[in-house]
């Protein structure tokens, strides 16, 4: 069902733009780093140690795999807009 009508365009679609709105929320704050330009779904972001911990703490799912403090968020076709903008000020408030 998912390559009838073109709903994989629109998910995949969907998933990119939740993406750039994470990207573009986190990349104004002070002592995170976009480490990748943000082309699909995946965010690249170096984060300080406190904020990964916190972040981990509040429910955040994610993976540090690019060092130690190199982290991997994903969006996907079901990603809500107001847990992207939750995720962004979480790094916001912790980072701080």
């Amino acid at each position: 069902g998912v390559l009838q009508d073109g709903a994989w365009l629109r998910h995949a679609a969907h998933a990119n733009a939740m993406a750039a709105r994470l990207s573009a929320g986190i990349a104004g704050v002070p002592g995170a780093r976009l480490i990748a330009p943000t082309q699909a779904n995946g965010v690249f972001v170096d984060l300080p140690r406190r904020t990964i911990e916190g972040l981990r703490e509040r429910g955040w799912r994610f993976y540090v795999f690019v060092g130690e403090t190199g982290c991997r968020f994903m969006c996907a076709w079901d990603t809500r807009v107001e847990d992207v903008d939750r995720l962004a000020g979480d790094v916001a408030a912790l980072v701080a």
